[in-house]
């Protein structure tokens, strides 16, 4: 829902008794966009006749979001939980891969979150390990309670879900924590991410989609829509029930996340 006022020129004579408001619905897939708003003066009342257009300046269409329909998101409101900043730390060496292979304009045009599946390690032996072993596989991130940590520049592929999803995604690990509030903290790290890249390189928060589209992707949607049996990896589902059962009494999923990546996307 939008509302537009008309501008009252004091200079004018009775220009106090002149204006207008105008309210109007939005469609959603317009949210987060750059608009125009035409104003078309006219002698017809179709719009057809001697008219003169005036147009806005852009006007940036606001997300949607809720953040009380789920207590985990309810209680990152009510509790002001704030997130970290990012530390750039590129351990990755850059020439491991080239630009996004799978986009035209070879940069990427979603985001995949991920969780480790480690129950006993901490953000910096996950890193560790990656440095060691990047011939194999890594992401460009890794975030857990307190901090949200690239360890490889998003401007180049990583290889953390299998192709096409390589080759157009910003891809990052949640490490496992433990705790409501530090799991709470965890969840605002990762929205802020996502929603940091996604503006960065101009993606708007949408979810994934069997088709192919959307920006905001699990490894879950990966390996159900887009990796035709190249990976079969379910994350970050698991971890987020169990996190969100223990500690809220509740459940947490990626529409879930996503209400919290608008509220994030918002703010920036």
């Amino acid at each position: 829902m939008s509302t537009l006022k008309g501008i009252v020129h004091p200079y004018i004579e009775g220009a106090n008794k002149s204006g207008f408001q105008v309210t109007m619905n939005i469609p959603t897939k317009m949210q987060g966009h750059l608009v125009r708003f035409i104003h078309r003066l006219t002698d017809d009342k179709d719009g057809n006749g001697n008219f003169i257009d005036l147009s806005s300046n852009p006007v940036l269409v606001n997300l949607q979001y809720n953040l009380n329909e789920n207590g985990i998101n309810r209680y990152i409101l009510n509790n002001h939980i704030n997130h970290a900043t990012i530390t750039v730390n590129h351990v990755i060496p850059s020439d491991t891969t080239d630009v996004y292979s799978e986009t035209e304009d070879r940069k990427p045009n979603m985001v995949v979150v991920h969780e480790t599946a480690n129950p006993n390690d901490s953000i910096w032996g996950e890193i560790n390990y990656e440095k060691a072993n990047y011939n194999k596989a890594f992401v460009h991130a890794f975030v857990d309670g307190n901090q949200i940590i690239e360890i490889s520049p998003t401007d180049h592929e990583a290889w953390g879900a299998a192709y096409p999803a390589n080759g157009r995604a910003v891809q990052f690990e949640q490490v496992e924590v433990y705790g409501a509030n530090n799991f709470t903290r965890e969840l605002v790290n990762a929205a802020y991410y996502t929603a940091y890249k996604m503006n960065e390189y101009g993606m708007i928060p949408s979810l994934a989609q069997a088709n192919g589209t959307g920006t905001l992707w699990s490894h879950h949607n990966v390996t159900q829509y887009i990796a035709n049996g190249k990976t079969d990896h379910t994350d970050p589902d698991g971890y987020w029930a169990n996190r969100a059962s223990r500690y809220f009494g509740t459940s947490y999923t990626m529409k879930d996340f996503f209400e919290l990546v608008k509220y994030e996307y918002s703010h920036l």
